[in-house]
Order: C-alpha cells, then structure tokens, then sequence
C-alpha cells in the first residue's frame, strides 16, 4: 500500500499546539497526523476528530493547548508487510481510520481507511479476472 500512495509522512511533536495541528491538516489537505518523538518513533496520533471532542469540552482555549492533551497514545501500528485483511480488521475493531506503518520501533509511513479499501479492491478485481479466466480456459 506504501508504495502505492507514496511515501510522504506528515508528523507533529507534542511542543506543538492544537492550532498548528489544525493548519497542518488543512495545508496537506489530510485527516491525521503522527505524533512522533526526536527519533521519528510514533508515540500518539491526532486526528480531525480528535479536534472536534476537544473543541467541544474545551471550546476556543483548546487551540492554544499542546497536542498530547488531544492525542490518542500508543497508536496501534502495523509492518509494512502486513496483510490488508488484518490491516482492515484492527481497524474496524479499534474504530480508527488511520494507521501508522513502522518497521524497526521507527515510523516508515501512514495509511487510512480509503487506502486499505483501495487496495482490497484492486485485490478482488485481480481475484475476479483471475476466476474468469480459470472459467474459459
């Protein structure tokens, strides 16, 4: 999936604000962001709803508050040779629709629910002409 979507990684660390979290977003036009520490290792990840629960029990005075006070800690990750099943699976159970990939404790990319279903997809209609041609042959 990685190298499908290419490998741009958008990160944050906890010294930055809630309102930088948001231009962020917005500037790549993304729904989450990887909070990283100095060795590029995810220890949280934000997310546009993230945001929104805090706005709402907080109001304005969230946006001049550090990330950690809104992000969701110890993310749950997966490998970059992971299946899309079991990808699609942890997702579905935790109710996330972002996922950063790490290979070696460090963070090597970050993939969402669109991604994973895209992929899935490739995978049936590769599956289908594979049938059909098994069929007429």
């Amino acid at each position: 999936m990685l190298a499908d979507k290419g490998g741009e990684i958008h990160t944050i660390t906890t010294g930055h604000t809630v309102q930088e979290v948001i231009d962020t977003l917005n500037s790549f036009k993304i729904g989450a962001l990887v909070v990283a520490d100095d060795n590029n290792c995810p220890i949280g990840i934000v997310s546009e709803r993230d945001v929104v629960v805090g706005i709402g029990q907080k109001g304005k005075e969230l946006f001049a508050e550090k990330v950690d006070t809104i992000m969701t800690a110890n993310p749950v990750c997966c490998a970059p040779d992971a299946r899309v099943h079991d990808v699609m699976q942890k997702m579905t159970d935790g109710r996330f629709r972002h996922m950063p990939v790490v290979s070696d404790g460090k963070l090597c990319g970050m993939i969402s629910i669109g991604d994973v279903v895209r992929k899935r997809l490739l995978e049936l209609e590769y599956e289908n002409k594979q049938m059909m041609a098994y069929m007429s042959g």
